[in-house]
Parts: C-alpha cells; sequence; structure tokens
C-alpha cells in the first residue's frame, strides 16, 4: 500500500471487531489510509453480513448494506480462533500489525492465549483496542449488551421523549456509533503516545462510558439541584415536513421584532408572553402555535433559510432523500461513489472530519475470506499446501 500521502499509510490492523461499534472504529483507521486486515469466521463470518437491509433484496454474506458500509476499504481473513492452528497463524499476524481492534467478551481472547498480556509480550509496542458493552472490569463486564441497552444505562434515554411518556431510544444504532467514534479517538491518542514515547497499551473502550460522557450534563445538573427533564417537542409541521423554528432562546437581541414582522405578526412583538427569551421559553407551546399557523403553508427549507437569514437556531428535520442532494454537502463532496462488480455502485457517507491535503481511502467491503492468499500467503508466506492444510476439517 502506498503510503506518501495517507496519515496511517504505514499502520497495519488487524480487526477481530463484530456488529458496530469495533469495526466502524476499524473502518475510520482504514479511511486515514491503514491496511484494515479482518478476520472473521469462516463460512459464517460477520455477524453484520446476515444484516438486513440486503443490497438487491437477495439475503446473504456479501449483500448485507450494514457490513458494506462498516467494512469499506478492508481486507478479509477467515480464520477460526478456537482451532489451534488457525489461532497461531493469528498469532502471527498480530506480530506483524501495530493495533488490533476486537469486540469479544472480556476474557475470551486470554481463553484463547490471544489477550492483551499475551501479545504484548511479543511486541511491546502493540496497541490492543478492546470494544465491550461495559469495558474490561466492574461488576456488569460480564453483561451483554446493544445500542438500546447502552443508550438506556448510560441515561441518554432518561432525557428524550415527552414527559408523562416512556423514554424514547435515538433511532438507529447511535450509541455503537458514538462508542466506534470514541474507540477511534482513543486509538489515535494511543498512536501519539507510541510514537512519542514507545509503549502501546491496552484500549478499554466501554459503550456505557461512552454514552455517560455524552450525557454528563445529567449528572452535573443533578448535583447542582437540578434534574434534567424531557419536555415537549419544539418542532413545528411545515408544507413539507418539520421544523424546529428555535424562537424560545435561539433569538438575537433586535431579532423578536423582525421575526414577529415576517409571520404577519407585529403586534406579538410586545407581547409580555414573547417579548424576552425567558417568557418565549415559559410559554413554549403557545409560542409553538403561533409559528405553526404560519408555517403550515411553506416548504422546511424556505421556512429554514428564511428564519437563518435573520440568525435564528433554526433547524429542519431531514430525510434521507433530503441529505443526499443538500447543497452542503454537495459543496463538500461528502458523499461517496463506491464501485461493486457484484453489487452495483453505491453511495456512502465520506469522512466524518476534514483534513487538508489528506485524501479519504474508500473501497468496497471485502468478500468473506476474499485477502487468504494474499494475506497469510504473501505476508506470512504459508505455500499453497500449508494453506490447504490449515483450512483442512482437523481441528488440531
Amino acid at each position: 500500500m502506498e503510503s506518501s500521502d495517507k496519515i496511517l499509510g504505514d499502520i497495519t490492523v488487524l480487526d477481530l471487531s463484530q456488529g458496530v461499534a469495533g469495526p466502524f472504529c476499524a473502518k475510520l483507521l482504514a479511511g486515514l489510509g491503514a491496511e484494515v486486515v479482518k478476520v472473521e469466521p469462516p463460512g459464517t463470518g460477520d455477524p453484520s453480513r446476515r444484516s438486513e437491509p440486503f443490497l438487491g433484496g437477495r439475503p446473504g454474506p456479501e449483500n448485507s448494506a450494514l457490513f458494506a458500509y462498516l467494512n469499506t476499504s478492508k481486507k478479509s481473513v477467515s480464520l477460526d480462533l478456537e482451532v489451534p492452528r488457525q489461532a497461531q497463524v493469528l498469532k502471527r499476524l498480530a506480530q506483524d500489525c501495530g493495533i488490533l481492534v476486537e469486540s469479544f467478551a472480556p476474557g475470551y481472547l486470554d481463553s484463547l492465549g490471544l489477550g492483551y498480556d499475551t501479545l504484548s509480550e511479543a511486541d511491546p509496542g502493540l496497541i490492543y483496542v478492546s470494544v465491550t458493552p461495559f469495558g474490561q472490569s466492574g461488576p456488569y463486564r460480564d453483561y451483554k449488551g446493544s445500542d438500546i441497552v447502552a443508550q438506556a444505562i448510560g441515561a441518554l434515554m432518561y432525557t428524550i421523549g415527552l414527559p408523562d411518556r416512556e423514554p424514547l431510544k435515538v433511532g438507529g444504532e447511535a450509541a455503537l456509533y458514538t462508542t466506534g467514534i470514541s474507540a477511534f479517538s482513543a486509538t489515535m491518542l494511543a498512536l501519539h503516545v507510541r510514537d512519542t514515547q514507545g509503549f502501546g497499551q491496552h484500549v478499554d473502550i466501554s459503550a456505557m462510558d461512552c454514552m455517560t460522557v455524552a450525557q454528563i450534563h445529567s449528572s452535573i445538573h443533578y448535583q447542582f439541584g437540578r434534574t434534567p427533564v424531557r419536555r415537549e417537542t419544539n418542532l413545528v409541521q411545515a408544507k413539507d415536513g418539520w421544523v424546529s423554528p428555535g424562537l424560545d432562546i435561539g433569538v438575537q437581541a433586535g431579532t423578536w421584532p423582525k421575526v414577529c414582522q415576517l409571520m404577519g405578526v407585529p403586534e406579538l412583538t410586545d407581547d409580555p408572553r414573547f417579548s424576552t427569551p425567558e417568557a418565549r421559553r415559559a410559554n413554549q407551546q403557545e409560542l409553538l402555535g403561533v409559528v405553526g399557523g404560519w408555517a403550515a403553508t411553506k416548504p422546511k427549507e424556505e421556512i429554514y433559510h428564511t428564519l437563518q437569514s435573520l440568525r435564528t437556531i433554526t433547524g429542519y428535520v431531514a430525510t434521507v432523500e433530503d441529505l443526499l442532494v443538500s447543497r452542503q454537502f454537495a459543496h463538500r463532496e461528502f458523499f461517496r461513489i463506491v464501485e461493486d462488480s457484484a453489487l452495483g455502485d453505491i453511495v456512502h457517507p465520506g469522512a466524518p472530519f476534514r483534513i487538508d491535503d489528506t485524501g479519504w481511502q474508500l473501497s468496497r467491503a471485502p468478500r468473506l475470506g476474499e485477502h487468504n492468499e494474499e494475506v497469510l500467503g504473501g505476508r506470512l508466506g504459508l505455500s499453497p499446501e500449508e494453506l490447504t492444510q490449515l483450512f483442512s476439517g482437523d481441528r488440531a
């Protein structure tokens, strides 16, 4: 791999992780130019290969949209870690890689002789990243988790939803992607430490920790005598969707009269219910009723741009279709087309950050075991006969 124009062009990552958070961390490392070798169970692969939706509506390990997204720019080798000779091959790969990312239950890889203590003896510079629901220590460490568990037990859900209803989950896998970004950030920091101080380390990422940090205001507010509560929605319905007008506290001094003129209600400029930010917050539902009457016949983007021109903190609820045609994203060349001879061209999101003069690496996700010969043969020097023996039915 050419490394001249890639930040991590001289780094090799062994990705043993499954699901979302760990693979997303490794995907970001691959995007910066690292050679990422994904290790998957033979025959079945990463469980995300079986996750819907399937491209073209065809279920199969090579057709999962989730896997296609999470594993761009990686290579795939298939190894059964519970087969001793294949575990030994993994040890050799680990010695040839600077970073290892894994998401197994704490202690599992140790039981196979593949834990941090064992592998770091051979390579003290190894950065070993463990991404789990609750971390490597504590009374919860062996508990299972998921995105909704992380959102719930990390208190994110405590603040979402209507006050008199059950708490709500943020859509998608927000907690797991946040955890993956945290793992990526910690890995980059560990790389800096290794480059400047010469040693590797075990990076312990807990989804519960990541969610609680994201909601730290809850604990701080509590200690200051204010318990965070769920509030009524601040959205109004436009002609074609929903808008957050941001007119309660997101209005600069002198702007409120202009907003009133715009909405055709100049008499509300000095109305004591709305004349100050504090009054508008206290009477938010009445304010939303006024704004909703004005917004109902207007497109959401027109409302957004009009109110933003008055320097209000306004937003609209975008659909996926809105994102794909967004002028902002188009200007930043955010979406990228990834060519795939089997699945067709797929539009992928780009990097979650911009770094000058650094290309973002984005190529299709690998087929299961696609790079066995290249990695195990080329990198480790295994002959065709040894590869055949490695994957024979004998589990010794």
